[in-house]
């Protein structure tokens, strides 16, 4: 997620149709639109 900060790498909790919840590292929320939203590519 591209967020104020920067990218923000995060767990999606919840999906709903114009909005997506996403749990980062800190355990803060975050409640963003899906097109803001990008896979992660690098797994590992």
């Amino acid at each position: 997620m591209e967020g104020r900060e920067g990218t923000v790498l995060g767990i999606v909790t919840k999906i709903n149709r114009k909005s997506v919840i996403v749990l980062d590292d800190g355990r803060k929320q975050y409640k963003v639109s899906p097109v803001l939203l990008r896979p992660l590519r690098d797994v590992k």
